[in-house]
């Protein structure tokens, strides 16, 4: 047993997977709830679009001062505290439309009948909710770093599998919630309540201490994150922040897309959604043994084909003039691929990074993943608008196009990974 650790090593991974897990679950929570949302505020695309900027607004403003919380007191102490905000947080969000006074307003541009500052104090919480997303992130991945060197292989996969597979569990109870019409206030106290249960049991087998390189141990806690910073670190950046922009606008936009271009019923719209998770999380599990026989390089490019081939094959569907079970199916198949595409990129970038030598290592991670998480929530609210302009199903193309470039700088991993 390490030195470090004062109980078994796996019930540290077990523990820091399951804040992974709750990271995806709360996140996934607010994503799948998004279209009622949408319906109750009576928001188009462009509105839907402008109000979701608060979140990576929250993030932007939120990244050099995560990255100093994490680095003066240590991902333990801040994770612990954003698992608890992280959930509570999103409750606030829920509990907004209560908030609405009989006789509101109606909205600018074709809005419904909530009072109009409910949209204002809903875009004010969200944003709040951006910034702690972002201190949580931050922390379980330097967490997620530090058990992988105890075990000294790699394992960051089956963390990013436990984010996935809480994004596939919380799919399914967002579908349900939503065909029994239970509001999301009651919904997102369910995830508080599950936050609270994970403090409870898994609080006590966190690294107490973070790792630190040689060349770090003499420096000093910043708000710049990207200090020290070289190519390599920001190339990792960039496709960490393609393939979470992928993922990112399955989450937030692809039970629109089925809905408004695929045409399926209501109770199906969130089939695209569901089947990307799921492929996400099953392959996650798998992708360190796969990584280890076929090499990051080959199984980089992989991904971006498949990113690329997904949304395409989802745009085809409608586009050639399919409809009911058999767009369905084309569609789901295709947010399938998507999901198996963008589930090994993140975790290599991670494991690449941790590996490189020349940078402070544990702030060469906050940076890659800060990057790639801007492209998750910033992704979405600009599709909105591009959907304004040019119609939905040519902004996944456009994504799709994203997605290959994947495949194209995957090469630039070699000698260097």
């Amino acid at each position: 047993m390490s030195t470090v650790l004062e109980a078994p090593k796996v019930r540290y991974r077990i523990a820091i997977g399951v804040f992974f897990f709750l990271q995806g679950f709360t996140f996934a929570s607010w994503a799948a709830r998004i279209p009622d949302f949408k319906e109750v505020f009576g928001l188009n695309e462009g509105q839907l679009g402008t109000l979701l900027l608060a979140f990576p607004l929250g993030q932007l403003l939120g990244v050099p001062l995560s990255g100093y919380l994490v680095e003066r007191f240590t991902s333990r102490r801040t994770l612990l505290s954003a698992a608890f905000l992280y959930p509570f947080t999103l409750t606030c969000l829920g509990f907004i439309p209560f908030m609405a006074m009989p006789g509101g307003v109606t909205m600018p541009g074709g809005g419904g009948p909530m009072p109009s500052w409910t949209v204002y104090v809903f875009g004010a919480v969200l944003f709040l909710l951006g910034l702690i997303a972002n201190l949580h992130n931050l922390s379980v991945n330097t967490q997620a770093v530090g058990v992988e060197k105890e075990y000294g292989r790699s394992i960051m996969g089956t963390f990013h599998g436990c984010w996935s597979l809480a994004g596939f569990a919380s799919g399914l109870v967002g579908s349900f919630m939503a065909a029994h019409s239970i509001v999301p206030f009651f919904h997102y106290a369910g995830v508080l309540g599950f936050g609270l249960i994970v403090l409870l049991f898994c609080h006590r087998y966190t690294l107490k201490q973070d790792v630190v390189s040689e060349t770090a141990k003499d420096d000093k806690p910043t708000f710049n994150i990207f200090k020290g910073m070289d190519s390599f670190v920001l190339l990792l950046g960039f496709l960490a922040f393609a393939s979470m922009l992928c993922e990112g606008t399955m989450y937030d936009w692809s039970a629109i897309y089925f809905d408004q271009e695929v045409g399926v019923a209501k109770e199906y719209i969130r089939f695209g959604y569901t089947a990307c998770m799921l492929a996400m999380a099953a392959y996650r599990f798998l992708a360190d043994g796969i990584v280890n026989r076929f090499g990051p390089v080959f199984i980089m490019r992989m991904s971006g084909l498949m990113t690329a081939g997904g949304f395409l094959l989802m745009v085809i569907a409608p586009w050639v003039g399919l409809s009911g079970i058999l767009a369905l199916v084309v569609a789901t198949v295709g947010s399938a691929l998507v999901g198996l595409g963008v589930s090994s990129v993140v975790p290599i970038c991670y494991g690449a990074v941790s590996r490189h030598k020349g940078v402070v290592a544990g702030r060469a991670i906050n940076a890659v993943s800060t990057i790639g998480f801007f492209g998750f929530v910033m992704g979405p609210p600009i599709i909105g608008h591009l959907a304004q302009w040019i119609g939905l199903p040519w902004v996944f193309v456009l994504v799709a196009l994203l997605g290959l470039s994947i495949a194209l700088f995957a090469g630039k991993l070699r000698g260097n990974e």
